[in-house]
């Protein structure tokens, strides 16, 4: 077997036997791209409405001006953005951009783990955490030890992704990040 391929065996209760699967992990590099893809997609489904929402500011030279239409034209296609990615993601274990790549998140135990495991944990329960342990760190730096308030919410703000960076790139324990571990999951590339 190649050196860069990895391999991930994972039991697989099946109804009459117990039967083990081998799948290749997910390059660190696919893993960014995918990260990459989701957020330009994102970018585009929420331009039209920024831009409309410029325009409509500039025009009325007010901010107060009513700008409940424009900031609409930003959130019903972002809604429904979001509300596809999740159902794809709790369904098939992909985003688009992971569909796009070619990789898609499972359990540890080999099985898709649905809304729970993609969702709720992977993403919001640990963009909840995160953004906790920021503030809580933020609050500890700057209000209590006086560090300088800019310097040290840009570095909370940096340190996470840096974390999760080099922790894709560790092959010891799977490509796994602090996602994968509160969700018990990890992402394999899926031959289409």
């Amino acid at each position: 077997m190649p050196n860069n391929l990895e391999n991930f065996s994972s039991n697989l209760l099946d109804a009459q036997s117990e039967k083990e699967t081998e799948v290749e992990l997910a390059s660190p590099w696919n893993r960014i791209a995918a990260y990459i893809i989701n957020t330009l997609l994102t970018s585009i489904v929420v331009t039209p409405g920024i831009i409309i929402l410029i325009i409509e500011m500039i025009r009325s030279k007010s901010i107060g001006y009513n700008l409940i239409g424009p900031v609409l034209c930003i959130m019903i296609p972002l809604t429904i953005y979001g509300i596809w990615q999740i159902i794809l993601m709790s369904k098939t274990g992909q985003s688009l951009g992971k569909r796009l790549m070619n990789i898609k998140v499972i359990g540890m135990d080999g099985r898709n783990p649905g809304f729970i495991g993609t969702v709720l944990l992977r993403e919001m329960v640990f963009n909840m955490i995160v953004t906790i342990v920021s503030l809580i760190l933020t609050f500890i730096f700057v209000g209590l030890l006086n560090f300088p308030e800019t310097l040290t919410s840009n570095f909370f703000e940096y340190l996470t992704p840096f974390i999760l960076l080099v922790m894709l790139f560790r092959k010891k324990t799977l490509h796994r990040t602090l996602q994968d571990y509160l969700a018990r999951t990890i992402v394999i590339k899926v031959n289409n």
